[in-house]
């Protein structure tokens, strides 16, 4: 089991955080998926787990950290993408490689083997990695995460820019992985890879976790099934699926996309009125998910920043200096008895791109009518600007 409590992560200050505070856990014989864009800070979320970069929170792997763990590599196998895409040096045969880090890692050759068998790898075991293509240097990097025979992996977008046959061995490999009860957290960029390979997505945006879902509410809530048609007389067929109630928009220069009737009874209209079809698949198009609120203004009360074309302060915002009542005025309020307080204060209404920074916290009550602009007589010393 991993918990992970309050990951965060700043590379500069003044500029937003990598990560923020993100928290969850995953569990054994799951497949848990983080889903984001490319720059949500998946890969930063999975290099603090495994300390290899400094940041705020903590990771615990069955309840101790990574550094804590007597023999990390028999416990977590950790697959990062290396920055020149080979699993190792060009010129090793992989048989080589992969015994060289058995023996860094403390078991027998044997094990190398196993996993040349399990990953599919064992009729190229001979061949150098400069041959290989990047599915298989991509087995061959999990082959190495599995030579202590973890039961915890951690992989960033292994699936990325494979083919679709690489895909699905992977999806299958892992999901036997976790049905055997091991620990699977993967990120990936793509919501239709999280919707059949994961069996709980958490959704990143900017470094934030902003959906936490079981696959199936994932399903329902952020992917929606369409058919994209394309041909030469697309304006025609639209009309007519129209009439039946479909959805229609617009999909490139000559293709629609469909919502509400299934590609067979598109096909089947198309047929009847002699309409040309280049294109008719199925396909599931990602919804946008909906941010959390926030808040326009911070609640510090040293530094209040207000915009916008009529920005209301509610009891927040007493009369500038330019509209202070003379002494005059100040006496003859004097002499006028105080009405009462109310429960709710008046509102202000302050000027475009008003912005009011003061260091002594909000008044507690607000005149509800300020005076109108006169000229100012003559301050005293007493009441000159600062």
């Amino acid at each position: 089991m991993i918990q992970i409590t309050g990951l965060t992560k700043v590379y500069r200050r003044g500029r937003p955080p990598a990560l923020l505070d993100l928290t969850f856990d995953t569990r054994p014989g799951m497949v848990t998926a983080l889903l984001g864009a490319e720059d949500a800070g998946k890969s930063t979320a999975l290099r603090l787990m495994v300390e290899l970069e400094c940041g705020q929170g903590i990771t615990l792997f069955d309840g101790r950290t990574y550094r804590r763990l007597r023999r990390p590599e028999r416990e977590v196998g950790v697959l990062l993408p290396p920055g020149h895409g080979m699993a190792g040096h060009p010129g090793r045969r992989a048989r080589s490689h992969l015994r060289m880090l058995a023996g860094a890692v403390g078991v027998p050759g044997r094990r190398a083997d196993e996993l040349l068998e399990q990953t599919r790898l064992a009729s190229v075991a001979e061949h150098r990695l400069r041959s290989f293509s990047p599915g298989m240097h991509r087995r061959l990097a999990l082959a190495a995460a599995l030579l202590g025979d973890p039961g915890t992996l951690l992989l960033d977008c292994p699936t990325e820019e494979l083919s679709p046959r690489n895909v699905e061995w992977f999806h299958s490999f892992l999901r036997s992985f976790a049905v055997a009860g091991g620990t699977v957290l993967v990120t990936t960029r793509t919501p239709q890879e999280a919707s059949v390979l994961a069996d709980r997505v958490i959704t990143l945006d900017q470094g934030r976790l902003i959906a936490d879902q079981p696959v199936t509410e994932f399903r329902r809530t952020r992917l929606h099934p369409e058919v994209a048609v394309r041909g030469p007389q697309m304006a025609r067929l639209a009309d007519l699926l129209t009439e039946q109630g479909a959805q229609v928009r617009r999909d490139g220069g000559v293709g629609i996309a469909v919502s509400g009737v299934g590609r067979t009874e598109i096909g089947e209209l198309a047929y009847r009125h002699g309409i040309l079809l280049h294109e008719l698949a199925d396909r599931v198009v990602e919804q946008p998910v909906a941010h959390p609120t926030l808040p326009a203004a911070s609640g510090r009360s040293g530094h209040v920043q207000l915009r916008g074309p009529a920005t209301a302060l509610v009891g927040a915002a007493a009369p500038s200096q330019a509209q202070a009542p003379s002494q005059a005025q100040a006496a003859s309020q004097a002499q006028t008895p105080t009405a009462p307080r109310q429960h709710d204060a008046p509102t202000t209404v302050l000027p475009p791109l008003f912005r009011l920074e003061r260091p002594g916290g909000l008044p507690d009550q607000v005149s509800a009518t300020a005076p109108a602009p006169a000229p100012t007589p003559a301050l005293s010393p007493d009441h000159r600007s600062e």
